[in-house]
């Protein structure tokens, strides 16, 4: 399989995804980036409830420890979806993937880069009236080595006009409140590619329209391809969905596996794939 990856930059299958990095050499993989069934989503490829959750991921999380290159990160996009409310308690939200970090670290041996937020701006409205309106997700981000480093400077953010003009202006000075960030006067100047990045990502949900249930934005896979890759290295996503990890891998000149267990989403995903490997435009839609 890895003989096609370097000949076509890219190789979708029909499979578990468990199974189909397992094919693939031992650190090989420099990024798993990809968004698992949610807990208790109702879907057409099947329900991964709250109770069996760690479960169904184990053998995900397996091979990722086994595949990933010695400076590789895995990144997991999911929400926890709220348990069914019955005559005695209220529909609560679900504490598995809170539960799942911690022994990401603890059992698997991964280290935590951060849990970032990806916070839609267009969420679908629900009947919800226990809670608030649903409007993030999670991204488990965690490095396989205890000490790493991403590329920063390839996602920094443009400077808000109004922090550009207090850096013009603003001399820091040491405060009297025993903080010690600041220990002698010093005027800021701004990083000529951007502002740091943050961990929180904002932006509305993908407005392509295909076969699948949950297809993603771009700029989310986007931003740890860039963070934690460089051109040439293996990106996969055993989640494969509609290709959207697969379609930022190859425009940014990386290689990619893809599995999933549904052909169609194989099927469509490959399509689109073929499209931007082969140099052609194909802008989401």
């Amino acid at each position: 399989m890895l003989h096609e990856i370097n000949r076509d930059k890219f190789v979708v299958r029909q499979m578990d995804g468990a199974e189909g990095m397992l094919l693939l050499p031992d650190k090989s993989i420099k990024l798993i980036y990809g968004s698992p069934p949610y807990p208790n989503a109702e879907r057409d490829y099947g329900v991964w409830r709250s109770s069996e959750y760690i479960a169904k991921m184990t053998p995900f999380l397996d091979a990722a420890c086994l595949k990933l290159t010695d400076d590789g990160f895995i990144v997991i996009n999911v929400k926890a979806n709220r348990e069914k409310a019955t005559s005695k308690v209220a529909s609560k939200r679900s504490l598995v993937i809170e539960k799942m970090a911690i022994q990401m670290e603890e059992d698997w041996g991964l280290y935590c880069v951060d849990i970032e937020i990806w916070i839609k701006e267009n969420p679908a409205p629900t009947g919800l009236r226990v809670a608030c309106q649903d409007a993030y997700e999670q991204n488990l981000w965690f490095s396989k080595s205890p000490k790493w480093t991403i590329n920063i400077d390839a996602i920094r953010r443009p400077y808000e006009s109004h922090s550009v003009q207090t850096y013009d202006t603003y001399e820091y000075k040491p405060r009297s409140n025993g903080n010690t960030y600041v220990r002698k006067n010093k005027r800021i100047e701004p990083n000529p590619l951007g502002a740091l990045p943050k961990n929180i990502i904002s932006g509305g949900v993908s407005a392509r329209i295909d076969d699948h249930p949950a297809t993603q934005p771009l700029y989310l896979p986007e931003k740890y391809i860039k963070a934690t890759t460089n051109e040439g290295d293996l990106v996969v996503d055993p989640w494969l969905g509609s290709g959207t990890t697969g379609y930022a891998a190859l425009s940014l000149n990386r290689r990619f596996a893809g599995f999933d267990v549904v052909q169609e989403y194989v099927d469509s995903a490959e399509k689109w794939l073929s499209s931007v490997a082969g140099g052609k435009e194909a802008d989401e839609k």
